[in-house]
Order: C-alpha cells, then sequence, then structure tokens
C-alpha cells in the first residue's frame, strides 16, 4: 500500500476520532450544566425548535459536521514529515476561536436556544477532549503505520533525493525501509552511472546504478519506488517507470524538483488523463468562497459609502472642470484588460502634462508614482490621501473584474515592460488592496513590490485576505495608505 492511501485511512481514522470528540463533548458539558452544576434555565418551548430536545438534536447534527471542516481548513489533517506539537497546538487553538466565534454568533441572534452555560463548559472542555483523543487516534495510526512498512527504493543521488529520504524515515505515517539510492547516468551517457565517492557520501546508501532496478524489483520485495529527478531526466526513467507498472510496484517522480513554482497534478478530462502544471495550488471551493465575500462586502460598501460617493461626485464637478469618474484600460487576470473606475483627482489636461512631470517619478522600473503630483486638484489631493478616489472600483468588484484583495492591477504599457518573472503577479484577479498598500506603497522598490505580489499569490488563503483588509482600514483611516 503506498503512502497515499495509507494517509487517507489514517486520516479517515482522525476525522472518525474528531467527530467522537465534539460530540462527547457537548455531551459532557450537557451532564455537566445539568446533573453537576445544576443550571436548568433551558425553557421548554423554544421559537422555532419547539422544545429543548430539538436544539440537542439540531446540535449533535450539525457539530460532527461543522467540526471536522473547520480542523481541515486550518491545516489538522495535513500529513506532518515531523513531530512538532506545537504547530497542531497552535492549530487546534486556532479552531478553537473560530469555534467561539461561532458560538458567539450564535448566542447572539438566538440567546433563547442555547445557555450561556452550555457554551461555556462545550469551549472549555472542547481542547482538552479534542487533544486526548487526537493523541489516542494518532499512536492507534502509527500502529497502523507500522503495520503497514514499506520498502523503499530511491532513483537518484541528488540533494533531493537525501531530502526525500530523510522524509521517509521521518514520516509521521510510519519509518519506512529505504533499502537504497541507485545512480542515474550522466546527462548524455547512455550506459550505466557509476557512483562516486561524492554520491556514496551524500547519501549514505547508493548501492549500484539505476540498471539494477529489475532484479531489486524480482528479489528484494520492494513496495515503492521515488524517482528523485529533474525534468530533463524524464525521458530516461520513464521506461523503468513502465518497468514498475509491469510488477505491480508504485512509482512516484518527485515533483518538486521538476519546475520551481509550478506543481503538476494529474486532472481526468473526460476520461483522459492529463498532466497539468498550475501556476497557483488555491482550492477551488475557496476561491469560491472568496468571490462570494467579494461580492457580498462590494455591495454592502457601496450601500454605507454611498452618501459619501454622491458627496464626492458633487464636489469634483463644482470644483473643476472635468467628468466625476476617470476611467483607465488596466490589465486584469492572465492580461484581460477592463476599464477601472476611480474618481478624478487631477485636472483635466493630466495626461498631456505628464512629460512634464516625468523626472518626478519616485518608483524605478516600468511604473509612474508621484506622492505630492503637480496636477492634483485640492480637492483630489485630500482624496487620495484617505483613498477616496477608490470607491467606484467597489463597482469592478461587482462586475468580477476586480477582487477585494489581490495585486494591484497595471497599465498595459507597464506589463509590455515586464520581465518575465514578473508577469506571473497578473495570475490572479487583481485587488483593491494588497500587501504593497499596506507595507509602504512608495517606500518600496518595484522589485519587491512584484515580489510582494508572488508571495501573496503563492501563500494565498482567506486568513491573509482578512488580516490586509484590516491593515487597509487602519492605513486609510489614518492617512498613511495615499
Amino acid at each position: 500500500m503506498n503512502i497515499t492511501k495509507s494517509w487517507r485511512q489514517i486520516r479517515l481514522l482522525l476525522v472518525c476520532g474528531d467527530v467522537f470528540a465534539v460530540t462527547a463533548t457537548y455531551i459532557v458539558a450537557d451532564y455537566i450544566r445539568t446533573r453537576l452544576l445544576r443550571h436548568t434555565d433551558w425553557p421548554e418551548h423554544l421559537p422555532g425548535f419547539g422544545s429543548a430536545l430539538a436544539v440537542h438534536l439540531w446540535t449533535l447534527a450539525i457539530l460532527p459536521i461543522i467540526w471536522p471542516i473547520l480542523l481541515r481548513w486550518i491545516g489538522w489533517y495535513e500529513p506532518r514529515w515531523h513531530r512538532v506539537r506545537w504547530l497542531a497546538l497552535r492549530a487546534l487553538w486556532g479552531s478553537i476561536v473560530i469555534g467561539m466565534i461561532l458560538a458567539g454568533l450564535a448566542l447572539f441572534f438566538r440567546r433563547d436556544a442555547f445557555p450561556r452555560m452550555q457554551i461555556v463548559l462545550f469551549t472549555a472542555l472542547l481542547p482538552a477532549t479534542t487533544l486526548v483523543v487526537r493523541g489516542t487516534t494518532g499512536l492507534l495510526g502509527q500502529w497502523l503505520a507500522a503495520r503497514l512498512a514499506r520498502h523503499v527504493l530511491i532513483i537518484g543521488t541528488g540533494r533531493e533525493a537525501v531530502r526525500l529520504r530523510r522524509l521517509l524515515r521521518t514520516s509521521s505515517l510510519g519509518r519506512s525501509a529505504v533499502l537504497g539510492h541507485l545512480a542515474l547516468p550522466p546527462p548524455g551517457q547512455a550506459g550505466p552511472a557509476r557512483p562516486s565517492a561524492g554520491d556514496g557520501d551524500a547519501t549514505g546508501a547508493v548501492i549500484g546504478d539505476v540498471s539494477r532496478l529489475g532484479p531489486l524489483l524480482d528479489s528484494a520485495g520492494v513496495d515503492e519506488v521515488f524517482f528523485a529527478i529533474h525534468i530533463d531526466e524524464l525521458p530516461v526513467v520513464m521506461p523503468y517507470v513502465r518497468l514498475c507498472e509491469e510488477v505491480g510496484v508504485t512509482a512516484h517522480v518527485l515533483a518538486e524538483s521538476m519546475v520551481c513554482h509550478s506543481r503538476p497534478e494529474v486532472e481526468d478530462f473526460h476520461g483522459v488523463p492529463m498532466l497539468a502544471w498550475s501556476p497557483t495550488h488555491h482550492s477551488p471551493e475557496l476561491l469560491l468562497v472568496k468571490r462570494c465575500l467579494d461580492v457580498a462586502i462590494a455591495a454592502i460598501a457601496i450601500l454605507l459609502t454611498g452618501p459619501i460617493m454622491l458627496i464626492c461626485a458633487i464636489l469634483i464637478r463644482s470644483s473643476s472642470p472635468g467628468p466625476v469618474l476617470f476611467r483607465q484600460r488596466r490589465m486584469g487576470r492572465n492580461g484581460r484588460t477592463f476599464e477601472m473606475l476611480k474618481f478624478r483627482t487631477m485636472r483635466i489636461d493630466a495626461e498631456q502634462r505628464r512629460h512634464e512631470v516625468a523626472h518626478l517619478n519616485e518608483l524605478a522600473g516600468p511604473v509612474f508614482k508621484i506622492r505630492d503630483d503637480p496636477r492634483l486638484t485640492r480637492l483630489g489631493a485630500f482624496m487620495r490621501r484617505f483613498s477616496l478616489d477608490e470607491l467606484p472600483q467597489l463597482f469592478n468588484v461587482l462586475r468580477g473584474e476586480m477582487s477585494l484583495v489581490g495585486p494591484r492591477p497595471p497599465l498595459p504599457d507597464e506589463v509590455a515592460q515586464y520581465d518575465r518573472w514578473q508577469r506571473r503577479r497578473l495570475s490572479m484577479r487583481p485587488g483593491l488592496t494588497c500587501l504593497w498598500q499596506v507595507k509602504g506603497r512608495h517606500r518600496i522598490p518595484f522589485d519587491e513590490w512584484m515580489r510582494l505580489d508572488l508571495f501573496y499569490i503563492d501563500h494565498w488563503s482567506l486568513r491573509l485576505d482578512f488580516i490586509i483588509m484590516c491593515r487597509t482600514v487602519v492605513a486609510v483611516l489614518s492617512g498613511s495608505g495615499a
């Protein structure tokens, strides 16, 4: 049985344990409240539920579903190669905080249906019961993993092969018996490889070249073969992958050694298997949640800021000649252009006068940014200081052209001057705010700005979006976000 299937079995065991923990905690909390503390303030008839028993049944039906989802969202079921306890504790406390927030919302909207003592006892007992059950299921999972011990061969002797060997030895799924490494022939050499002393010292277990794979599969009881190779060596090892298939041994090709950012995934396209390299590995479900939050928050923000936008429009119209809105072509996701909306903050001849202020540009690279632009109107300078000119972009968010958080949309002529690695920032929907805006804006060099956007793309999460939005609100209210 290979690593993936073993982990699926152990993860199912962990989920069952967490479902048992949250159910038992609720029942124990109710027993302590009613029997030991004799805290019986639950009314007999509840609007919308009928009785206290109905509330119990609904809660016990929903909790075993919500709790594993919360734990999975914060990475509780991800395989840990190294047994770092504080990571598990941090993940658990994160879920407890989320559970407390949900409990607080339940009390806020239906205080009559949920006694406070029940919520307090349940929240206080949940960390202890979850850790105890996780410890028990973890020991059981390790016992099962030990019984599923695998004999592994590693093809390759480079740095990635050494790292893979260490991971297999320290995996939380049980130690794998690494039989040794087989060396590949040097590039351009068709004959068998002769491992050097340096290779043997690096891995400590080079037992020959890859031509020995067939005899070892026949006689050594090999369960899995790992190919730690570079993508250029893929044609060389494909015959050996087929050899593993012929004898029924699982073969893995180390994806991390193939490319820098993208990792290959096998997709089923109408029954046709395809190997896909995607620049981002974001959950489609979480991206859908992000889009729903964008629409909901943008709609609410438009309603709340509608009077402010109306006042801004009137002041712009009366203070200087020209249109209220400034429309500009910007580049969106994957290079699609759209019309971005802003309140006009400059004089009507600002574009014609750009060459006069070109020497004032404060950023290197293909962008043009001036903090105290002389083409600004007096009202425009005030609006920019508090980012009021960006409010019409909420309509771009509603139309799906932008998101609340994401890399800022660039101009087409700026993108034309990008280095190739910088174009990857267009792989995600652009946003109203981003890491660059909350970390200093004009004080950050252009290359660092691009790296911040790529960091956001590679490490995106709903939690990161929430942090950026909170810091954006602080920056806007303080006037430092301009």
